[in-house]
């Protein structure tokens, strides 16, 4: 199985030069921007708390498991061996998680994209679900499974099996709700590039061009781009993504 889990120091370089390209192709564009969104959501650009390299808890909506739903031991960083399914998408911050259903009857569980997997420590990314994700556990049974997300801090560590998590809020931003939106028509999906237990080619990068785009909202304020470069970046980008 191909770990695609990657350190801090390669992750400003990623982001780096994907401005740095996009902005090139932005200054070739020509038009009036119509895609510019209101005052409040530029300010979230790298304002985001316990995003980028802001400090703090993410902010939103209290996430809960269904009644009768608990955890099986930590959230941890890295695949679980013993794992039968994976959801989600994203490199950085994949995670194993254990779920019990301590009930007689089949419980559905929902983690809506836009939940936050908080790190228990600040050397290591929090994770960011951009995806809706729901399943089934049936009456009296565990499920092991892996989680992918992506990272909303670029300057800490990708997750690994030293990093523990616990659920955070859905988050409140506007801009991350953007981003999810615009992704509901996009093929994400990690589950739809593995070959034989192995990623594509194809997967690297669509995962990457994602997790550019998130970059671009919680840590793009440390290169100084416009608003109205970073909706074209945006858009630019986001056109790069293949549709369902």
């Amino acid at each position: 199985m191909k770990n695609a889990q990657i350190g801090r120091t390669s992750l400003y370089p990623t982001i780096r030069t994907l401005m740095f390209v996009l902005l090139g192709v932005v200054l070739f564009s020509c038009g009036k921007d119509e895609s510019a969104d209101p005052e409040e959501l530029k300010e979230e650009v790298g304002n985001l708390p316990g995003l980028g390299r802001n400090g703090g808890t993410p902010k939103g909506t209290a996430f809960t498991l269904p009644d009768g739903v608990a955890l099986v031991d930590d959230i941890t960083g890295g695949y679980c061996e013993d794992a039968t399914f994976r959801i989600g998408s994203g490199h950085h911050v994949t995670v194993c998680v254990g779920l019990h259903n301590d009930t007689d009857q089949k419980k559905t569980v929902t983690f809506p994209a836009g939940l936050v997997l908080i790190s228990k420590t600040d050397d290591y990314q929090n994770g960011v679900v951009l995806t809706h994700e729901s399943f089934d556990i049936p009456p009296k049974q565990t499920v092991r499974f892996i989680f992918h997300t992506y990272c909303g801090n670029a300057s800490r560590s990708g997750a690994s099996s030293s990093a523990v998590y616990t659920f955070g809020p859905i988050t409140s931003s506007k801009l991350i709700t953007r981003l999810i939106n615009d992704l509901e028509s996009k093929k994400i999906a990690a589950v739809d590039y593995l070959d034989d237990e192995e990623w594509n080619d194809e997967y690297d990068r669509i995962a990457s061009t994602v997790q550019g785009l998130l970059w671009m909202i919680t840590d793009g304020a440390d290169h100084g781009v416009e608003w109205p470069t970073f909706e074209l970046m945006y858009q630019q980008q986001l056109g790069l993504l293949p549709n369902k």
